[in-house]
């Protein structure tokens, strides 16, 4: 078949995503519709072919690295295909699951899209709107992630703390199953009737499979999402490639707020940082005064962290535009407020300058921008940190090959996160290794990172992941709030399932995937060895 290709040196950059994990593959393809698609996922279900979806390659957790057979490389699927407007007066957006979030926001602030093979109704749609009107929320750490890759892991970022994560953005999909077959699935049309699946295909046929007999989390996750009478959209955001290939999604568009402003508050300690959050997120410490507006996002900065990008400030020339920090800076925490009053932001400073003081912050030593520019600059400082983590893993990998990004993103509920967030400090305290700890604090779950410079120093930090996930799973929390499990999290999602529920997550698989060539090494360990496998609870 011509839309297969042999693996060669041409296409190595395709063995690995952003976590560093190299994988293998025989084979690689670049399908640019779904018709294609089908083709080549039939020739693999054919010749029983592994095959492994990827996206923009921007993943944390090794799953669109290719454990075997096929690479199915999707970014030629890039076209945005159509919009609606629905009766309630929501606006859809359909899209390739190659396009990239990049593409999306430009399209939607210019106003410009290919339009020549969209059908009368999707252009009286776009005529219907202005440059800049409508926005799609989800506001992943990198902007290059695909759309459909978002949708596997139910990516989140910053602002989902009060937009919320990628599957409450998706009105619909179109999937093709494992034996080349095609489903199309809506919001609110298709659910399961208690747990008992029934997928109807495009071809009339049906695929029929009943949900494991446990809820997942409730709270943010990016893994698998079962519940009773869900909507069967929600099965396969989140699956990360493990129940079919994503072809085509229906993005539900909001209208954008007319204002973004931002803060940055500098504290002497990280009690003081954790008072200053609670009451952001609206639960004041005595003595503290409440917030008149929800924030969009709030995220943290350890000391680790902000030494580590003032130290690259002064090695590496795309940092040197960096702020240079306040004197006696412990942590950070990041504010972002989107709002369609101007009036708002007067009123929110003078609330917010009251609560760092009551905090132990010092409104003198505080960042604020007021406009799109200044912005760009909190924005651009809060991007540096996983950008230096990205060098250092690099430059550690070059020496120790096994090396890859070790970064959590467990989260647990406020009722456990402060005691988590002591958790992850102490044990790192009690090691020699290098690590930082940054990200969503709003959310419960901030990323610790492990950047390991020897082999050893790696197993170390894998081990220390482990306990933590024994303490998360103590604590009814998720080990993957956004990146999801992938490859290199694979154990830590055994010790959250355990033995009974991974094998029915393994059953429910294999009713979508007889063969097991979907996704192989993402997320589930083999029912044998989930098995045999004894996890301290």
């Amino acid at each position: 078949m011509d839309l297969i290709r042999q693996m060669t040196e041409e296409y190595k950059d395709y063995l690995f995503d952003e976590s560093r994990t190299m994988g293998q593959a025989d084979y690689i393809a670049f399908p640019d519709s779904e018709e294609e698609l089908v083709q080549v996922v039939r020739w693999c279900a054919r010749q029983g072919v592994p095959l492994t979806a990827q996206g923009g390659m921007t993943g944390l957790a090794g799953g669109a690295s290719p454990l075997k057979g096929l690479a199915l490389n999707l970014s030629r699927m890039n076209r945005i295909l159509g919009m609606r407007r629905a009766q309630n007066g929501s606006v859809y957006l359909r899209v390739q699951p190659g396009v990239l979030l990049t593409q999306v926001r430009k399209a939607l602030a210019e106003k410009n899209f290919d339009v020549s093979q969209w059908d009368e109704e999707s252009i009286r749609t776009l005529q219907s709107i202005t440059p800049g009107e409508l926005f799609f929320p989800p506001d992943p750490t990198e902007p290059t992630a695909s759309l459909g890759g978002m949708a596997s892991c139910n990516a989140c970022g910053a602002r989902s703390f009060l937009y919320g994560c990628t599957r409450a953005h998706v009105h619909g999909l179109r999937v093709v199953l494992a034996d080349g077959r095609a489903a199309e699935v809506c919001r609110g049309r298709d659910k399961a009737q208690g747990r008992r699946i029934l997928l109807r295909t495009l071809d009339g046929s049906t695929l029929q499979s009943e949900l494991p007999s446990f809820d997942t989390p409730d709270i943010k996750d990016a893994g698998y999402y079962i519940r009773e009478n869900m909507d069967l959209a929600d099965l396969f955001m989140g699956s990360q490639g493990t129940l079919a290939i994503i072809s085509e999604l229906e993005l539900i568009l909001k209208k954008a707020p007319e204002h973004l402003w931002g803060l940055t508050a500098f504290f002497p300690d990280d009690d003081s940082a954790l008072s200053y959050v609670r009451a952001v997120k609206g639960h004041p410490d005595p003595g503290v005064p409440r917030l008149s507006s929800p924030a969009a996002s709030i995220e943290f900065f350890g000391r680790n962290a902000l030494d580590m990008v003032m130290d690259l400030k002064e090695k590496n020339p795309a940092f040197r535009q960096l702020q240079k920090l306040p004197d006696h800076y412990h942590c950070g925490v990041y504010v972002e407020f989107n709002a369609d009053d101007p009036s708002r932001m007067p009123v929110l400073l003078t609330e917010l300058e009251k609560v760092i003081i009551a905090a132990g912050g010092d409104p003198e030593r505080t960042w604020v921008a007021r406009d799109a520019q200044e912005l760009e600059q909190l924005l651009f400082f809060r991007h540096s940190v996983p950008e230096a983590i990205d060098l250092i893993v690099e430059e550690n990998k070059r020496r120790e090959p096994c090396i890859t990004i070790l970064s959590t993103d467990m989260a647990v509920d406020d009722a456990h996160f402060e005691e988590l967030f002591r958790i992850y400090n102490e044990d790192l305290k009690k090691t020699d290794l290098h690590w930082v700890i940054f990200g969503h604090i709003g959310e419960n779950h901030v990323h610790p990172n492990i950047l390991a410079r020897t082999k050893e120093e790696y197993e170390r930090g894998h081990a220390i992941f482990e306990k933590w996930a024994k303490d998360v799973y103590r604590m009814g929390g998720s080990i993957s709030a956004e990146h999801g499990a992938g490859k290199i999290k694979k154990k830590l999602a055994m010790i959250m399932y355990g033995p009974q529920k991974m094998k029915e997550l393994v059953r429910l698989k294999a009713d979508f995937d007889p063969q097991g060539i979907l996704g192989p090494g993402n997320v589930l360990t083999d029912e044998a060895k989930a098995a045999k496998t004894e996890v301290e609870q």
